[in-house]
């Protein structure tokens, strides 16, 4: 139970409030990404929740190892050139399931969303401007890599040839409001900036995704050997 408690910490942390419920998105030694958080563990998570619908939902084949693309890239978000940040890749991925609904790309109803599946657009980027379904990237690690860039953008760093026009677009106007807090950016920052509003579950649901992930996968018998995340293949 403590160790449950304590890498649940680690998936919130800071906690103090629901202003600073959710992690920095820059990460860190003090922000790192739980061990517990794995790809395929992901990807189970994805399946298990798809499963529960009737008739249970599918996902593209494209997007078997999307959650080893968001590991690999968000240890190290290209920023040219020839710069990185890692970012907490976990709760970008976790923005990217409430985003595509669980990679179905379907309304709570089930009705397909104006995003479809080709366009590897994982967080409706460029898809909050009225009469544009948003914008569309040439290949899953495309789209992984304008999703992320488009999250390190919001944390105050400079995008200078940003994959997606809108965080070339908008990363100015955004950086501008987020530097006023004078603190670390964190998700929960986020999310009142992209849905604008502070009367919003967005990032909730963001919380309630770790805290569902963290009550299946990082208690002592699903952690198992807890050396550290599975292996990736380098970029």
């Amino acid at each position: 139970m403590r160790l449950r408690s304590l890498l649940l910490c680690a998936l919130l942390m800071p906690g103090a409030g629901q202003a600073a419920a959710l992690p920095r998105i820059i990460a860190d030694a003090d922000n790192a990404v739980p061990q517990c958080v794995r790809p395929a563990a992901l990807m189970s998570f994805v399946a298990a929740r798809n499963a529960q619908h009737s008739p249970p939902r599918s996902i593209d084949p494209r997007y078997s190892n999307i959650a080893t693309l968001y590991q690999r890239i968000g240890r190290c978000v290209a920023r040219p050139p020839e710069r990185c940040v890692p970012v907490r890749w976990d709760y970008a991925f976790f923005q990217m399931l409430i985003e595509t609904n669980y990679l179905t790309f379907r309304r709570p109803n089930g009705v397909p969303a104006s995003v479809v599946p080709t366009d590897n657009n994982f967080a409706g980027v460029g898809a909050a401007i009225s009469g544009k379904p948003g914008e569309r990237f040439k290949d899953v690690a495309t789209g992984v890599l304008a999703h992320l860039q488009h999250v390190l953008m919001y944390a105050t760093a400079h995008i200078p040839n940003p994959v997606a026009k809108r965080t070339r677009q908008v990363q100015d106007d955004v950086q501008a409001i987020m530097r006023r807090l004078h603190r670390p950016v964190t998700f929960s920052d986020l999310a009142r900036e992209w849905t604008g509003t502070d009367h919003t579950a967005y990032a909730t649901d963001m919380q309630k995704m770790a805290q569902a992930y963290a009550s299946r996968y990082c208690t002592q018998a699903a952690l198992g050997d807890t050396t550290g995340s599975l292996p990736v293949k380098s970029r």
